[in-house]
């Protein structure tokens, strides 16, 4: 007979045995994936299976796939072709000895007889902004091309004209001979924001990546590039190139330039047009031009073929940081450093060392606005001034004069050195200064380095696009000529022919160094 003790134990081994099978049971089905035989949910320990997925996700993923099925139809490919001038090959492979007793000798080696021209290829992206065939693209896609062809998402090719290019804003506007086609609908970039989804439609690096379509947010908005510091718009013959950017994560790379940047609803919110990268590609900072500066300019494109703009006639630049605290002015208040005679400004009352703080009521927050503001006025439409004159606050009302035609001179005061030094660094898309001990020292060389220094980099330019120029980098030689200075690198210059490539030589802070080759435009 047991006793209590031997109970107690027996029980013991009875519940254990019992919690054993449970876990052997348990385990088993787990290995052999028989759970469900067994009646017991044993994998709900690694976490909750989720059998379908939030209905925000679901509509956000469905607002993505009805964007780019109600847009694709409307983006296009634009492959561009500059055909060679054959006098200019047959020049550069003229026998260099002809007329010498040595003319036949080296003849031989390929100076003579005809030569087969190589094409200048370019690829691009367009949006269709009517239904009879008008595509709105960037400038540099099809500047200095011969023949444009547009191919819709379903392969049709068309060929294309340029109706009207407008290197300022680099927007361009191509037509092609079709109708009733699919087109995008216009947004409104003033009501954009910051963090908002937007999705970019191109044909990056490749013709084969034709309607590649990337998501990403508004980064930032206002951004001023380019215009590299034009210091003196009213003394070129030619108006600011600078720009208000829209910034994106959308990934834009080469090829993308002059798809469309659109909203989720569809709309047409910027073009895309640059990006900045220290490797060529996407670095998750590009840039588009906003809707509502490309509704503008197309229409006078359409309209006109050329663009019309406001003019003041005012040399400035910003206003120092003690002059803004001592005044209390605006961050972004310009000084007016020279009225150009007999211009609008001069007309109205405006004088150099007047502050300007604020255009029809809009307070600048940065200096080059002030080139942004007018611009986007037309001649004969009137601005409202507002200056710190002394410490007095006045307004003035400035009916805005117009920019002279390509081809006519504009009164100017500035010495012919600066304006062609202007030209020079407006041509490349860069702004080049003098370097100074201090501006190495400030810049990060430990070493001396004589050259020019890259101030800034026009992102719409060659220079940026192709040569891949960084701001901070000093030029140290030109055309394999060393310069030192500014009057060195602008004598070089003069000398390359117009449309010709020619390589410079640049250091960088690091003590690496290194050859790029630049493009001087064709006149």
């Amino acid at each position: 007979m047991m006793n209590a003790k031997g109970k107690v134990s027996l029980a013991v081994l009875v519940v254990v045995a019992f919690v054993a099978g449970i876990l052997f049971t348990t385990a088993g089905a787990n290995l052999f994936d028989v759970g469900d035989k067994v009646g017991v949910e044993s994998r709900a320990a690694d976490g909750t299976r989720i059998q379908d997925p939030p209905p925000n996700a679901v509509n956000l993923e469905d607002a993505f796939t009805e964007v780019a099925e109600r847009v694709n139809p409307t983006v296009v490919q634009i492959q561009a072709e500059r055909l060679p001038d054959r006098r200019s090959q047959d020049d550069q492979r003229r026998n260099p000895f002809e007329g010498t007793p040595f003319e036949d000798f080296f003849g031989d080696f390929g100076f003579n007889g005809p030569q087969q021209p190589m094409p200048r290829s370019g690829l691009g992206s367009g949006v269709l902004i009517r239904a009879d065939g008008y595509v709105l693209t960037n400038n540099h896609v099809v500047e200095d091309m011969d023949e444009l062809t547009v191919v819709m998402m379903d392969g049709t090719e068309y060929k294309a004209e340029v109706i009207g290019a407008d290197p300022v804003s680099d927007v361009a506007v191509v037509k092609i001979d079709a109708a009733d086609l699919p087109f995008i609908s216009l947004g409104n970039s003033d009501d954009i924001r910051v963090g908002q989804w937007v999705m970019a439609f191109g044909s990056p690096l490749s013709r084969e990546l034709s309607n590649t379509v990337t998501a990403g947010i508004i980064s930032a908005t206002g951004r001023i590039q380019g215009g590299i510091g034009r210091r003196a718009p009213a003394e070129q013959n030619r108006p600011s190139t600078m720009h208000n950017f829209i910034q994106t994560d959308a990934a834009i790379n080469p090829g993308n330039s002059g798809g469309p940047l659109v909203n989720l609803r569809g709309e047409l919110v910027g073009i895309n047009t640059a990006i900045i990268s220290r490797t060529g590609g996407y670095q998750g900072i590009g840039f588009a031009i906003p809707v509502n500066t490309v509704r503008r300019i197309a229409d006078q494109l359409i309209e006109t073929g050329r663009v019309e703009r406001g003019r003041l006639g005012v040399r400035f630049g910003p206003a120092s940081g003690s002059l803004i605290e001592a005044l209390d002015l605006p961050r972004g208040a310009a000084i007016v450093q020279q009225v150009v005679p007999g211009s609008p400004a001069d007309e109205a009352g405006l004088q150099a060392g007047d502050v300007i703080v604020s255009v029809n009521d809009r307070t600048l927050t940065n200096s080059n606005e002030l080139s942004l503001y007018i611009g986007n006025m037309r001649p004969g439409e009137e601005a409202t001034i507002t200056v710190n004159r002394d410490g007095d606050e006045l307004s003035f009302d400035v009916e805005l004069g117009g920019w002279p035609a390509a081809d006519e001179d504009e009164p100017t005061t500035a010495s012919a050195t600066e304006s062609s030094r202007e030209q020079m660094m407006d041509e490349l898309g860069l702004r080049l200064d003098e370097l100074t001990p201090a501006m190495a020292e400030q810049a990060g060389f430990e070493d001396v380095v004589e050259g020019v220094i890259v101030t800034d980099v026009d992102p719409s330019s060659y220079a940026a696009r192709e040569a891949n120029l960084q701001r901070g980098a000093v030029i140290v030689e030109v055309d394999r000529r060393p310069v030192r200075n500014l009057s060195e690198f602008e004598e070089v210059y003069s000398d390359v022919e117009p449309g010709a490539s020619f390589l410079v030589r640049l250091q960088i802070p690091d003590g690496g160094a290194y050859v790029t080759a630049l493009r001087k435009p064709a006149k």
